[in-house]
């Protein structure tokens, strides 16, 4: 059997997540020998660099706080 040929639509919804909190529960096991995948340094040192240039926030809490009030109905 081959995660292909499972037809999880016959799955009741308790049954998907049963599943799915058993493939989790695998890959936890997995990752904890193996470490995290090489790619997720790379997303990660990305996302500081853009935290870091992001440059200053513009608006204050109380103007912004107005704007979302006069958007909202």
């Amino acid at each position: 059997m081959t995660a292909d040929t499972i037809d999880i639509s016959r799955l009741s919804s308790g049954q998907r997540v049963a599943l799915m909190e058993r493939l989790w529960r695998s890959l936890a096991c997995e990752l904890e020998s193996h470490g995290p995948p090489a790619w997720h340094d790379a997303v990660l040192e990305l996302r500081e660099d853009e935290w870091k240039n992001r440059g200053s926030l513009s608006a204050e809490w109380s103007g912004v706080r107005e704007e979302l009030r006069r958007e909202l109905p």
